[in-house]
């Protein structure tokens, strides 16, 4: 008797498979969705941290670094390298802005990024390759032979030497970058702000925006609200910018998937409730015939609810572990929290033995004699009865 639940979960083996399949499947998509959010979270911010600068600068109207239309006339923003509050020299003009690239004949996403070499913006050592050549005057000048020279990120399989088409231009792949995605896995390309401004801005000298360095000493808050009284630009620090990068390239396009997750939700908790409760109701005629020979409905309870425990258990686990196997092998970035998966298992695990509790308590109330004589289908064999009787009736 002591290990009768596990012989009655192998006599019925196939129902106890396809229980935990359904958790599996179930826990297994829950924690995807919210890994592939996560990863968005993570690829959003990633660069935007790398730069160092914490006073991001666009053009006033614009809504944002990262948001809006913004164009700034980087030598009217000459002031801003003496500007009080900032780390004296640190502003630097920067351009970030989509493109297409066509690499080996086929075109490609990506973001490419116009700074300054040495300065915020941009990596400052490549881990393949070199890094681009700079231009040779700190102002603007249209006859600045800068030449097409691009970093790249290690993942998108370019090798050094190799040429890639941007806009209408030729550029030429010079080094490799450590991994700097952006969201989705939208690689990002580095080169020159002035071969940008050629490639992109048909050789003007605008930028989309400044970034600079606060003094260690200064809250960045207050320097920017400084900056911000000028009337032709606006201000943010690095936490309002990521702010408004999570809520344009995050939040908002994925509000789709947040819906489709809250569902997958309730469909989880309902559908792995039904089985749950249907597969503990099928053992109503085991559970009389064990009361007639004596047992107890707290020894019954136990026995169903053991079943219930170790379904649940393995169902769980099986899916945070084809979750961690799905987010490695996923064509996009997938971080799984662990927090959230814990939250996830936890919650999967007491609406299991939740609805294998209510379908025990149901089941165990069933009289002893009626399972011994099989009239334990809820109505339905005294259905065929009446109408046996009255078929017979007619005859």
């Amino acid at each position: 008797m002591k290990n009768l639940f596990l012989k009655d979960m192998r006599y019925r083996r196939a129902r106890v498979v396809l229980t935990v399949l359904g958790i599996t499947v179930l826990i297994s998509l829950i924690l995807l969705l919210g890994g592939i959010m996560n990863g968005m979270r993570i690829q959003a911010q990633q660069y935007v941290k790398s730069t160092g600068a914490d006073i991001w600068i666009s053009a006033e109207g614009s809504g944002g670094a990262f948001i809006g239309f913004s164009l700034l006339d980087e030598e009217h923003m000459a002031f801003l390298k003496a500007s009080p509050g900032l780390v004296p020299d640190s502003a630097s003009p920067l351009i970030f802005a989509q493109a297409r690239p066509n690499v080996r004949g086929k075109p490609t996403k990506a973001m490419v990024v116009g700074y300054t070499l040495g300065k915020l913006g941009g990596p400052k050592h490549v881990v393949e390759g070199r890094m681009f050549k700079s231009r040779q005057f700190e102002d603007y000048r249209p006859e600045d032979p800068v030449p097409y020279e691009v970093i790249v990120d290690e993942k998108m399989g370019l090798e050094v030497g190799e040429l890639i088409s941007i806009s209408k231009e030729k550029v030429r792949v010079v080094g490799k970058a450590k991994s700097l995605m952006f969201v989705l896995d939208t690689p990002l390309l580095f080169m020159d702000v002035r071969a940008a401004q050629k490639v992109f801005l048909e050789n003007t000298p605008y930028v989309n925006m400044m970034i600079g360095k606060s003094n260690n000493n200064e809250n960045p808050t207050k320097v920017a609200a400084n900056l911000d009284a000028f009337e032709t630009i606006e201000v943010r620090t690095l936490e309002h910018t990521l702010k408004d990068i999570m809520e344009y390239w995050v939040d908002n396009p994925m509000k789709a998937v947040q819906f489709l997750r809250v569902m997958l939700w309730l469909a989880a908790g309902l559908i792995v409730g039904m089985i749950t409760y249907v597969t503990m109701l099928e053992k109503t005629q085991e559970i009389g015939v064990l009361k007639a020979i004596g047992a107890s409905n707290g020894y019954v309870m136990a026995l169903l609810l053991k079943q219930v425990a170790l379904i649940s258990v393995i169902g769980v686990l099986l899916g945070l572990i084809l979750s961690c196997i799905f987010a490695v092998a996923a064509p996009i970035f997938v971080a799984i929290n662990l927090v959230e998966s814990i939250i996830v298992v936890c919650i999967s695990f007491v609406v299991c033995c939740g609805s294998g509790y209510l379908a025990a308590r149901k089941a165990i109330m069933v009289d002893p004699m009626i399972a011994f004589r099989g009239e334990i289908d809820f109505g339905i064999t005294q259905q065929n009865q009446s109408f046996q009787s009255f078929t017979d009736a007619e005859v």
